[in-house]
């Protein structure tokens, strides 16, 4: 019996001891976990897929949308946009701003009539602040120097130009996160390479962004240019009559094309979450045709060059499909 009772002393002692262990690291129970802080730039009203973007940001917990600002050919209508879309999924409390001319040309009349249609102009939808899309990305930044995240999904003059013209910001970007580029994969999905379109748009503008020495983030053709959403995921998608898969919807009518390329969001996920990609640190640089170049040196850029297409489309529909009704909160003061 002995033996027994010593067994079974040793075995309360050693159980008490991982007990203590375990109570003294384990977090709090209502612990918040810690979001991203992020700025959006996009082109919304051109291709789509920014509009699924936006979805998944505002489904995504991970993440505190604190602004967006527009870029491309009439930024004001997109903006527009943008405030009429988060009207109706009850985030009115994200202020918008529109990019100052010149913008670079990309179609806009298709989507761009959802941000004129009834209902746009009512006294309830959020408008666009006054400050340029550059006074406004650099006024956010310098009141809260915390680490933030820019999110670009457009060409990137808006971008550029805050570089340029406010370069004392630098310190308070902690990484630029960018739809941009084509590193060994064409938009067919295969080699060569090519000019990618939001570089294309503004090639002195991806240049600079590249060469800032800010770090990048970057979601490529190589990882978007398969990720069709084909009919059964968006069947899926849409039945949901959710908020957000209900505005989704409707630009996607407007747009008026079968299958939507997801490039964006990709973007988006890489914000917080790259288990669906194969990421390679490299350093890159636009050429003047607007190629993107790895080259020699110093990583510049945390790079997407492949993807689990099936799983990630999952997850996407997944996730913002299910995202019940938005709350309302208060709009900030100032905006």
């Amino acid at each position: 019996m002995r033996p027994r009772r010593l067994f079974l002393k040793q075995a309360a002692a050693i159980g008490m001891t991982l007990l203590s262990s375990s109570s003294l690291t384990a977090a709090p129970p209502n612990e918040k976990k810690k979001t991203v802080p992020i700025l959006l730039d996009t082109d919304i009203g051109t291709d789509v897929d920014d509009a699924f973007a936006l979805a998944l940001i505002l489904a995504s917990p991970e993440l505190d949308l604190r602004g967006v600002t527009t870029v491309g050919t009439d930024p004001q209508t997109r903006a527009l946009l943008v405030c009429r879309f988060l009207t109706a999924v009850g985030r009115s409390d994200i202020p918008v701003a529109a990019g100052a001319p010149p913008q670079p040309v990309e179609e806009i009349e298709k989507q761009g009539r959802y941000a004129t249609s009834d209902g746009s102009r009512s006294s309830h939808t959020l408008q666009p602040v006054k400050e340029t899309a550059v006074a406004f990305l650099y006024q956010r930044l310098k009141e809260d120097r915390k680490e933030w995240t820019l999110l670009a999904i457009g060409p990137l003059t808006n971008l550029a130009r805050l570089l340029r013209e406010h370069p004392d910001c630098k310190p308070w970007i902690k990484r630029i996160v960018l739809m941009a580029g084509s590193v060994r994969v064409g938009s067919k999905g295969q080699a060569p390479p090519e000019p990618e379109w939001n570089v294309r748009c503004d090639i002195p503008a991806a240049q600079a962004v590249f060469a800032s020495g800010i770090p990048l983030v970057v979601a490529p053709l190589d990882a978007t240019t398969m990720l069709k959403l084909e009919e059964t995921q968006r069947r899926r998608f849409f039945q949901a009559k959710t908020p957000l898969t209900e505005q989704v919807r409707r630009l996607y009518e407007l747009w008026g094309e079968r299958t939507p390329t997801l490039y964006d969001p990709l973007a988006v996920a890489l914000c917080f979450e790259e288990r669906f990609c194969t990421m390679e640190d490299l350093r890159l640089e636009v050429d003047a045709q607007g190629k993107t170049r790895i080259v020699k040196g110093t990583s510049n850029a945390r790079v997407a060059t492949a993807i689990r297409r099936d799983d990630f489309l999952t997850w996407y529909v997944d996730r913002v499909a299910k995202q019940p009704a938005l709350i309302h909160p208060q709009p900030k003061p100032g905006y």
